[in-house]
């Protein structure tokens, strides 16, 4: 399989980190001085030690549309392809940005382009792209199809945007601060058949399937009770940031020791978009230099969720820092939690 093209679009209202700690005042009336400078000081203090600058979310006073985005990444990634939509096999949509629990968000994107393919979703929170990947990979084996497009369009700002900047007490930053640092992307890539082999090896925690969540209507029905589960409401994104970079921390450092085996052999690493200074720190810790680690996407734009990788790759190969031969390997950890490295030629 061969990574034809990546086309990219992001949102054009820029927020800082002075944004977001001028969100919390704005939406904290009922929270006294005291509570609201401390929780405003240690927002910032993380903020600095993510790595965190700026992230892009849509502009809804410009009308400015997931839908568009999407499309205009679509068709990016087609023309630098070479590609019409016609030659499309199959068209898979993944992520957590999304508009419809049914029928799958794919046949809306085929539908706007005039493409006759087939179409399904894909779910798995950060990692759904890297699964859509597999997914792809597994296809082609199978000589199923010889053209598939992987769209995602995770623009979720409105999963904490403003219910989770009301601030009710200093102890719900522990769950609630990554939304902070969620920005917005819509991503499309090409992938074509070819003899070029990927592997794909995933670890899974389920045991820690409550550490990150955005639980929808009547959620309780449906799983074992935990008191982790909707703690900012219905809809709105929880996460227990520092439980989960310490479980990625471990996981993530087993599992290239075991499937990579020499470090220094990949030309290139690519990780989750969910801080900078986190990966390239753990990274140098196990002997990955840092220059080989793409920690650009975070700084730049946030945590676009399952974008982050293919944000990455687009950038890194118009920094040409990635180019065609490199070995690269994919590092991205997700809620769930589950844990990937997919390593190939680019």
């Amino acid at each position: 399989m061969r990574i034809e093209s990546i086309g990219v679009r992001i949102p054009s209202r820029k927020l800082t980190n002075d944004d977001i700690l001028e969100f919390l005042v704005i939406h904290s009336n009922g929270v006294s001085k005291k509570v609201l400078s401390a929780y405003q000081r240690m927002v910032k203090g993380l903020l600095t030690k993510t790595g965190s600058e700026v992230r892009f979310i849509r502009d809804k006073d410009r009308k400015e549309r997931a839908a568009e985005l999407v499309v205009a990444a679509i068709q990016e990634a087609l023309q630098k392809s070479g590609r019409s939509k016609d030659e499309i096999d199959l068209l898979i949509y993944c992520g957590v940005g999304k508009g419809f629990l049914e029928p799958a968000n794919a046949y809306f994107y085929a539908n706007a382009l005039d493409m006759q393919c087939s179409c399904f979703d894909v779910a798995d929170a950060c990692m759904s792209w890297t699964r859509a990947l597999e997914i792809s990979y597994e296809y082609m084996k199978s000589y199923r199809y010889k053209t598939i497009m992987i769209v995602n369009g995770e623009f979720n700002s409105d999963h904490g945007l403003p219910a989770n900047f009301v601030i009710k007490d200093l102890r719900q930053l522990e769950y609630t601060f990554p939304t902070y640092t969620i920005g917005e992307a819509a991503t499309a890539t090409v992938v074509t058949a070819s003899d070029a082999e990927w592997s794909f090896h995933f670890r899974t925690r389920s045991d820690l399937c409550d550490l990150c969540n955005i639980p929808l209507e009547g959620f309780d029905d449906f799983v074992l009770p935990s008191a982790r589960l909707g703690r900012n409401g219905i809809q709105n994104f929880v996460a227990y940031g520092q439980e989960m970079f310490a479980s990625a921390e471990d996981q993530l450092a087993d599992l290239l020791k075991e499937v990579i085996g020499n470090l220094d052999e990949p030309d290139i690493y690519f990780p989750h978009a969910a801080s900078s200074t986190a990966y390239l720190t753990n990274g140098k810790r196990i002997g990955i230099k840092p220059e080989k680690m793409y920690a650009e996407v975070f700084p730049r734009y946030g945590n676009v969720v399952s974008a982050s990788i293919p944000v990455g790759i687009y950038l890194a190969e118009q920094e040409k820092r990635l180019k065609r031969g490199d070995l690269v390997v994919l590092c991205p950890a997700s809620a769930g939690m589950v844990y990937g490295v997919v390593k190939f030629r680019y």
